[in-house]
C-alpha cells in the first residue's frame, strides 16, 4: 500500500542542511555575526527536531530498516565523504589552474581531462572490481586512491606542470568512480523492495550534500585568512578535504566483504 510523504521530515532535513551549507560558506565573509549565529542555532534545532520526528513517525523520510542496515548506511557514508572531497578539491583546484597557473577555460579542461576519462573507465573496472574481491576492498581502496589524488593536488605550486597535475586528476577520477559504482550498488541491492526507491533516493541525495559541503568547506577554509596568498590557503583547504575521503575510506569498512544480493531485505522488510 502506498504510504504517506513525510513532509514535515523533509521540511526539517532541508532547513538542517541549508543552514549548515550557509553558516560554511557566511563564516568567513562576514564572521561570528548574530544572524549567523542564530542560523546555525536553527539548523542544529531543526536537526534535533528532525530526529525526534523520524523516531515517532508512522511514515519516516528514513524507513528504520534503512537506517539500521551497516551496508547502507556505510554506502551513504561513503558517498557523502567522497563526493564532498572530489568537488571540492575541483572547485579549489579550477582556481589554481586559472589563477595561479594562469591557464585559460579550454587549457583548464585539458589538463583536467584524465579526471574525465578515468571516471568513464572506472566505472565498468568498478564493477569486476567489485565481483573479485567484494565491494569492501575495492571501495575502500577507491577512497584510498582519492585522498591521494587531493594530497597530491596539495603539492602542487605555481610551477606546477601538465603531467603533475593530471597524476592528480588520474587519482581523483579513479577513486571517485570505484567508490560511486561500488558503494551505489551496496545501497541498492541491500535495500529490501519495499524500500528500493527510498535507498535510490538517498543515494542521489548524498550525492548532491556532499558536493554541496565539499565545496562549502573549500570556500571556508580558501578564505579564512583574507591576507593569505592563494596557494597556501588552498593547501590548507584541500588537506582539509583530503580528511574527508579519508573518512569515506573508513565509512567503506562498513561495506560487505562480499558481493550478496539482498542478504539484508527480509530483515530491513520485517524492521518498524
Amino acid at each position: 500500500a502506498p504510504t504517506s510523504l513525510d513532509l514535515p521530515g523533509a521540511c526539517l532535513l532541508a532547513v538542517t542542511l541549508a543552514g549548515l551549507v550557509h553558516v560554511l560558506v557566511a563564516l568567513p565573509r562576514d564572521g561570528a555575526t548574530a544572524p549567523t549565529l542564530l542560523v546555525l542555532a536553527a539548523a542544529v534545532l531543526a536537526g534535533a527536531a528532525f530526529a525526534r520526528h523520524e523516531r515517532r513517525t508512522d511514515h519516516p523520510l528514513l524507513p528504520a530498516g534503512i537506517v539500521r542496515s551497516r551496508p547502507v548506511m556505510a554506502g551513504l557514508g561513503a558517498l557523502l565523504a567522497v563526493s564532498a572531497a572530489l568537488f571540492g578539491t575541483l572547485f579549489a583546484g579550477t582556481y589554481f589552474l586559472q589563477d595561479v597557473l594562469r591557464l585559460d577555460a579550454l587549457h583548464s579542461a585539458l589538463w583536467s581531462l584524465p579526471l574525465a576519462v578515468l571516471m568513464v573507465l572506472g566505472a565498468p573496472t568498478a564493477a569486476v572490481l567489485q565481483r573479485r574481491f567484494g565491494p569492501r576492498r575495492t571501495a575502500v581502496s577507491g577512497a584510498v586512491l582519492l585522498t591521494l589524488g587531493v594530497l597530491s593536488f596539495a603539492r602542487l605550486d605555481a610551477g606546477a606542470t601538465a603531467p603533475a597535475a593530471g597524476v592528480c586528476f588520474v587519482l581523483l577520477g579513479a577513486g571517485f568512480s570505484t567508490v560511486m559504482v561500488t558503494a551505489t550498488a551496496v545501497v541498492v541491492h541491500r535495500a529490501a523492495e519495499a524500500t528500493a526507491g527510498v535507498a535510490g533516493g538517498l543515494q542521489q541525495t548524498a550525492l548532491n550534500i556532499g558536493p554541496a559541503l565539499g565545496v562549502a568547506t573549500a570556500t571556508l577554509l580558501l578564505t579564512l585568512e583574507p591576507g593569505d596568498a592563494f596557494v597556501p590557503a588552498m593547501h590548507r583547504a584541500l588537506l582539509a578535504l583530503a580528511a574527508l575521503g579519508a573518512l569515506g575510506a573508513i565509512a567503506a569498512l562498513g561495506l560487505p566483504g562480499r558481493t550478496t544480493r539482498n542478504a539484508e531485505p527480509a530483515a530491513m522488510a520485517s524492521a518498524p
